[in-house]
């Protein structure tokens, strides 16, 4: 199976497309899906968090955020730093089973959604469940999965107030979603 060069990759990108939107706190869930290999993911992985503007250079409302934050305490300038480059990107994840990460987006789809979207969900649109464990059964077998926060602990990649990153590699495929709260 070769996601990567067939018609998983298409169905990938449709399914992280779908996943884009608000959430409840000023945030977002963005998603990519791209054909790579394992040694291109920090490179892919620091083009599309920059891309997206989710850098403090990419967004002046994040800039004057983490500037107001400092003045009132400069210890925070250095928790909110962002990574340098690729590497220093990569430095912050730690690797991840494929069911750590299906329950991982799971979590963070439902808990970043006011209730009555997810009331809304339930209702008409699939469970997230599902729809997480179909991106890895679209992704393919071994792939390696990264992430910067189990929710208990957390190694900040952005400006923004929390944001959680999982990434998926492997069978010709790079998967990147990143959600995001605050910011403003």
């Amino acid at each position: 199976m070769d996601p990567g060069n067939g018609g998983n990759l298409t169905q990938l990108e449709e399914l992280v497309a779908d996943l884009g939107g608000p959430l409840s706190s000023g945030g977002g869930m963005l998603g990519w899906a791209t054909a790579g290999d394992l040694t291109e993911v920090p490179a892919e992985v620091y083009r599309v968090v920059g891309e997206s503007g989710l850098l403090a250079d990419g967004d002046p409302r994040v800039r004057k955020a983490l500037r107001l934050r400092t003045e009132v305490d400069p210890r925070l300038r250095q928790e909110a730093s962002i990574p340098a480059d690729a590497d220093a990107l990569m430095e912050r994840l730690w690797e991840i089973d494929e069911d750590a990460a299906i329950d991982l987006l799971v979590s963070l789809a439902e808990s970043n959604r006011p209730r009555r979207q997810r009331l809304q969900r339930r209702q008409r649109q699939p469970d997230p469940q599902d729809t997480f464990e179909e991106l890895a059964r679209l992704a393919g077998p071994d792939v390696r999965w990264w992430t910067n926060t189990d929710l208990t602990r957390w190694n900040p990649i952005t400006q923004h107030t929390f944001d959680a990153i999982i990434v998926g590699a492997g069978n010709g495929v790079i998967v990147t979603l990143i959600a995001f709260d605050g910011g403003e």
